[in-house]
């Protein structure tokens, strides 16, 4: 029982001045993107402030249509990324706000509730069973508790609290009740002082992220070699000014990938609205791509393969018939006064019968037995229940030794049951009664989510703070297929770094294990090339998930974990991992098409600047040539696909840049050569006008992306594809030649354009042109003609 004066505890004066001097269990957590953030990334970009200057020097040069149209283009662009955002950030924080933790404290003499980050050192704070301990405390006067550490320690078993003892925030209270004095609150408490250093914000890109990066900077360095040579010859040639930077804007607007960033990130966006729809909260916008990259999966074994709770299993008797067993195990669990995992799981089978309590041994972790001396019938007796080494292993038989190795090799868990007649003081004359086997609850559909990644080809180690022989046998009873060895935390610590490597790479199952070992283990895989992500749910686990490629926390583990972690479960279910990596499938498809779009114009802009070059004529497009073919074939299917991207396969990942390239290069190739073609035949060989050579050579190109677009959406037009996806794909193979028809003739837009009429018979020319361009690029799309003739 409480004291007077802590009965009360603090008064709102002596709350006051706590929080005056800092003492406040307020820490600093991780969120997703703030507004500002958002809007600085889509706007404040160096692609934005290129085009800005080039609409700048349009207008200085009286090109305004050209300002104007390219202006509403640049801003449409930033709106639906910061749009596509805010969308993710909303349904994003509303799932955050389920997280919120509130605590019972008592304050003025009355229990009050507040949340978590309000309780001051000196706070009395109630703590009943599953409620968490949010500030490192010692207990105040009261009954024993029974706290879960498994969160800190990575040990399975509970363990009983004393008035006095320490009790360490993060764990749990599994049975009893009181209150504890908190005494380090905030960055001072063991999980945050554990944590601290991974409490800073880690800069990690995805491996999409990078390729993206990469072809920005190298379209950006050629960008600028291009702009040099186009100046170079403008002042050679003495062109007028507004003809060059009509011809610089255009080559600028060809060659800037702008949309790529932004539909990239609408892709990420979607990715986590539809986690978010399977419970699942993304805290990094990329974090649902990473898992289609997966080559390694690190999963801590308590919470995550399993719930953290036992079953009952079968009773093994020795001597006693199976009823006179059941009798003595209903004795003790009616006798103990701390239910804990053990006797919880054996509760579920068992009635327990009143008796006189003489005596208790409450279960500890250093000697793991427990025992009580009754009286019942006229009779005193002893009955211990506890792990068999811990007990009297050396007395089973041969038969029982064999048994014993049997159910530990099927990753069952084993207690041996006796009685005696001495007080708990003694235990000489031990009478072994019999097996008592469990079994860890395993999360459901876990089974499921160990096949879809051994199909995947993804290796999966096991790194738990927990006895390396348990932590083989859960993954054993998960369905893990075995290919490796069982390691200890302290054979680990005892290795050269060559041998640490190699025993991490052989190792499948590690037990034992101290939070920094989980980190070196995960970064040492990470040195060698692979792409890894952890799962967990403890503190201890927080360094490893902070270190992985990818960390998965689940939403019931410690509150770092979850701060640390890319993903968040939020209904503790492995199940939802499968599903989260096949979105990050999606993602890489949609985006590998996205590329093939852009870079497919950027090779055909490159043809053109050669062609200029070469020929001595001016650009064949204008800048807002370039922008209308843009809309139509690159940024209104671009937008339709990501928001519709079908469901496929595991992607290769590896040179991810090549197979784009590839098809861009003969696409763009094809495009160029057929497009020219119809420019110069009307411009050079018919006297047509510039204008109208110009309209001619941008409906071939037209016609061609969309034959491009064509070759890329055959998922959406498939077999399995969905109404939607196949009415979009439709409705712009259908729509985009009606609205540049619109461009070509209806002179509101034909104006804004700077577009002519076309002739019937130039319609022919270009059908021709194109059609043989669709032809040509088959026949070199086909593996084998590419191969054999141009090597690729």
């Amino acid at each position: 029982m409480l004291s007077p004066p802590e009965a009360a505890g603090l008064t709102q004066t002596e709350v006051n001045e706590r929080r005056q001097q800092g003492q406040v269990n307020l820490v600093e957590k991780f969120t997703t993107r703030t507004v500002p953030g958002i809007l600085r990334n889509n706007i404040v970009t160096v692609f934005n402030g290129i085009l800005t200057a080039s609409v700048v020097a349009l207008l200085a040069v009286g090109a305004n249509s050209d300002a104007v149209f390219l202006s509403i283009v640049t801003l449409a662009n930033m709106l639906v990324g910061v749009i596509s955002e805010f969308r993710a950030k909303w349904a994003l924080d509303r799932l955050a706000l389920l997280q919120h933790h509130v605590v019972t404290v008592r304050r003025d003499g009355h229990d009050q509730e507040i949340s978590s980050d309000e309780v001051v050192k000196d706070d009395l704070v109630r703590l009943t069973p599953g409620d968490q301990v949010v500030a490192d405390g010692m207990l105040a006067p009261s009954a024993p508790v029974v706290m879960d550490e498994s969160l800190l320690t990575g040990e399975a078993t509970a363990v009983e609290k004393r008035t006095g003892d320490t009790v360490l925030s993060g764990s749990y209270c599994v049975s009893g009740a009181g209150y504890y004095v908190a005494i380090r609150v905030g960055a001072a408490s063991s999980v945050n002082t554990l944590t601290a250093q991974a409490k800073t914000y880690k800069i990690q890109l995805t491996p999409t992220q990078k390729s993206i990066n990469t072809l920005i900077k190298t379209l950006t360095a050629i960008l600028i070699l291009f702009v040099a040579l186009l100046l170079m010859a403008a002042y050679i040639k003495s062109l007028p000014v507004k003809e060059t930077i009509l011809s610089l804007v255009t080559v600028i607007k060809a060659l800037v990938p702008e949309g790529l960033v932004l539909i990239s990130t609408l892709a990420f966006a979607m990715g986590a609205l539809r986690a978010a729809r399977r419970h699942v909260l993304v805290q990094k916008l990329g974090a649902v791509e990473s898992l289609g990259h997966l080559t390694v999966l690190c999963l801590d074994k308590t919470g995550t393969l399993g719930t953290n709770r036992l079953q009952f299993e079968v009773l093994v008797p020795f001597a006693l018939s199976q009823g006179e067993l059941a009798r003595y195990l209903g004795l003790f669990l009616g006798a103990v006064s701390a239910q804990n995992q053990t006797t919880e799981a054996i509760a579920s089978a068992f009635p327990s019968l009143a008796s006189t309590v003489i005596d208790e041994l409450p279960f500890s972790t250093e000697h793991k037995t427990s025992a009580v001396r009754v009286g019942f019938n006229g009779e005193d007796v002893s009955l211990w229940l506890g792990a068999p080494e811990a007990m009297a292993e050396d007395r089973l038989t041969a038969a029982q030794a064999a048994q014993l190795t049997d159910f530990r090799q099927r990753g069952l868990r084993v207690m041996l049951f006796a009685r005696s007649a001495q007080t708990l003081s003694q235990r000489d004359d031990l009478l072994l009664l019999g097996f008592v086997v469990l079994r860890d609850e395993l999360r459901q559909d876990v089974g499921s989510a160990i096949r879809f990644y051994e199909a995947r080809d993804v290796t999966l180690k096991i790194l738990s703070g927990d006895n390396p022989d348990t932590v083989s046998a859960v993954a054993r009873q998960a369905g893990i297929t075995l290919h490796g060895s069982t390691i200890s935390g302290p054979e680990l610590a005892a290795l050269a770094p060559d041998a640490f490597a190699k025993a991490v790479h052989e190792g499948q199952f590690f037990g034992r294990l101290i939070p920094q070992q989980k980190q070196q283990i995960v970064k040492c895989l990470q040195k060698s090339g692979d792409f890894v992500g952890m799962v967990g749910d403890g503190v201890n686990d927080v360094l490893a998930l902070k270190q992985a490629d990818i960390g998965v926390a689940m939403n019931s583990g410690a509150a770092a974990a979850r701060d640390v972690s890319d993903i968040v479960l939020l209904k503790d279910s492995f199940a939802h991992l499968p599903a989260l990596s096949q979105e990050g499938d999606r993602i890489i498809h949609s985006i590998k098409r996205i590329m093939q779009l852009f870079l497919t114009k950027n090779v055909y802009s490159l043809f053109f600047v050669g062609f200029v070059g070469f020929v001595g004529l001016r650009f064949p497009l204008s800048p807002r040539d370039i922008t209308w073919i843009d809309v139509l074939t690159i940024g209104i299917p671009a937008t339709v696909l990501t928001l519709l991207a079908p469901a496929v396969g595991k992607q290769s990942t590896e040179n991810f840049l090549r197979e784009p390239l590839k098809f861009a290069l003969l696409a763009g190739l094809c495009t160029a050569f057929f497009s020219l073609l119809v420019y110069a035949n009307f411009f050079l060989f018919q006297d047509r006008a510039e204008q109208y050579s110009r309209t001619a050579g941008v409906s071939v190109i037209v016609l061609m992306g969309l034959y491009v677009l064509f070759r890329l959406t055959s998922d959406e037009r498939g077999p399995t594809a969905s109404a939607a996806q196949r009415l979009a794909v439709w409705g712009l193979l259908i729509g985009a030649p009606l609205l540049h028809g619109a461009g070509v003739y209806w002179p509101p837009l034909r104006d804004i354009l700077g577009m002519v009429s076309l002739d019937a018979d130039s319609w022919i020319t270009i059908l021709a042109a194109s059609g043989l361009g669709m032809v040509a690029l088959h026949y070199l799309l086909q593996d084998a003609i590419r191969k054999r003739f141009l090597g690729m």
